[in-house]
């Protein structure tokens, strides 16, 4: 397996891996928010079970005021009744008496035709002035009761409410303001607007008017609350029925989007720090490279002093000048090769040259040195193309092509050169007849380390890029690639002559 394939297979690895990370953090994350929900939403049913009761109750207590007012009125009626009979001649007065003897609850004030206070029962001594006021009161609370005496004219009775009453009236308002605190006391964490319907006016709420506007109005807040959660409807009285309205709490909605916002947060930092040692790792790298390069050059330096001298001992000695020939050009190919990996990493210097010369110099020299069974074809229709080149990194780059063509192909087949000049950009279209890349690979093959051969580092086509790309500021591309062939494309830029 070379470096390209573990590399790949370590980044499915990592992916397959971080994807299983999120997952498990949303599954358990939505886990703990749908049992917070369910223990709200158990919160409140109780809380509103015990709402209801504590309704019923103050229902309970309005019709016990309501009953105890119509008992009293009724009282005072036949109070009035009793009070008409003693004016009758009766041979036994005893039971209207006990029945005007038995009202020791309900104050009353008597008037005459003119309004005027002339007697009273249940109420301790008080001046006229202030009968007055009372009559003028209890007026509003309780029409008065018209009743005549020996053909006199009409006298009315004013009475108000006995104490019993206003005791029982004040516990009923006390049980409805305690309703309308605990309504907002026990959803301190959770937006809730108690309406009176069909009024539609706010009882009580722990939602401030700044949010409310915020939520475009009333009406929408309760159309969004409503949306949410089915309101509760309840009955206090006949003066207050109403519905609650309520939202999911704060920390809910906070826990849904946590493990969201902590995930963002996270991808977030990775790729800040993914990018960061990938560009550490690639100066590294860099460094690396140009330190092996160098190196190399070096290494090579000796062999080939060498190799030369032995050449010139073997021509005094007459051996065939033929061969040396060849053996001489070899040398200086090397030599070639030294100069390329002693640039690596120094300052390029390019110079104008005439580009369908310098690739026709470069295929002419592979064409000899590879399998008979490849045919080379170089179109070039301008013969004096300018652009400005490192000739020895831009040999490097066709003869790495071409040897990836001729391994493509197996020791068989074409490969063809061609130079189009298209608007203000040279173009090389490299072919072969190979057996092409998977497409797949194609955003891949400039990688380090991608390779399809067993044996190999997979460093030919990623220095390709390197060399035209850094030091040439051009282009390199897979232009096409099918199961006839592929077709790189280079892009330089001319010049003027």
């Amino acid at each position: 397996m070379n470096l390209y394939s573990k590399k790949q297979r370590w980044k499915l690895l990592l992916v397959a891996l971080a994807t299983l990370i999120i997952g498990v953090t949303l599954w358990y994350s939505g886990l703990i928010a749908k049992k917070v929900q369910q223990e709200e939403r158990q919160k409140v049913k109780l809380w509103s079970e015990a709402i209801r009761k504590k309704a019923e109750l103050i229902h309970i207590t309005d019709d016990a005021f309501k009953q105890l007012a119509e008992q009293e009125r009724k009282k005072v009626e036949l109070w009035v009744s009793a009070t008409k009979e003693m004016q009758k001649d009766l041979n036994d007065y005893s039971f209207a008496l006990s029945i005007i003897q038995n009202n020791k609850s309900i104050p009353l004030i008597l008037t005459d035709e003119q309004n005027q206070a002339i007697t009273t029962a249940n109420l301790q001594d008080l001046k006229d002035d202030t009968l007055q006021k009372l009559i003028a009161v209890w007026g509003k609370e309780n029409p008065p009761i018209e009743i005549a005496f020996a053909g006199k004219n009409k006298q009315k009775i004013y009475y108000t409410n006995s104490k019993k009453y206003f005791d029982l009236q004040h516990r009923r308002n006390e049980l409805i303001t305690s309703f309308n605190k605990d309504l907002v006391d026990n959803f301190a964490m959770v937006p809730v607007v108690f309406v009176k319907e069909p009024s539609g006016e706010i009882v009580a709420t722990n939602v401030s008017e700044k949010q409310i506007k915020k939520a475009g109005g009333v009406d929408k807040l309760l159309k969004q609350m409503s949306e949410e959660n089915k309101p509760l409807e309840l009955v206090l009285s006949d003066e207050n029925l109403g519905k609650v309205y309520f939202q999911d709490s704060k920390t809910l909605k906070q826990l849904r989007y946590f493990p969201v916002v902590m995930l963002l947060s996270i991808g977030v930092f990775l790729i800040i720090a993914y990018f960061l040692f990938s560009t550490f790792r690639r100066a590294e790298q860099n460094q690396v490279w140009v330190g092996m390069a160098k190196e190399t050059a070096h290494q090579l330096g000796t062999p080939l002093s060498s190799l030369m001298a032995w050449i010139e001992l073997l021509r005094m000695q007459g051996v065939e000048e033929n061969s040396l020939k060849e053996m001489d050009k070899d040398i200086r190919r090397l030599e070639t090769v030294t100069e390329r990996f002693s640039k690596i990493g120094s300052e390029t210097k390019l110079e104008k040259v005439n580009l369908c010369e310098v690739l026709q110099h470069s295929t002419d020299y592979l064409e000899k040195r590879v399998s008979k069974k490849v045919v080379f074809s170089t179109e070039c229709p301008e013969k004096n193309i300018k652009v400005k080149l490192n000739i020895p990194l831009f040999e490097w780059v066709i003869e790495n092509l071409t040897k990836n063509a001729v391994d493509a192909m197996e020791g068989v087949g074409k490969i063809s050169y061609k130079v189009i000049v298209e608007d203000d950009k040279i173009n090389i279209y490299i072919q072969d007849t190979g057996k092409g890349i998977p497409q797949s690979k194609l955003k891949t093959v400039f990688e380090p380390g991608y390779t399809t051969k067993k044996r190999g580092w997979g460093l030919g086509l990623s220095l390709a890029k390197r060399i035209i790309e850094e030091h040439h500021k051009g282009k390199i591309t897979v232009h096409k690639s099918s199961e006839k062939g592929t077709i790189f494309k280079i892009s330089l830029s001319g010049v003027d002559e």
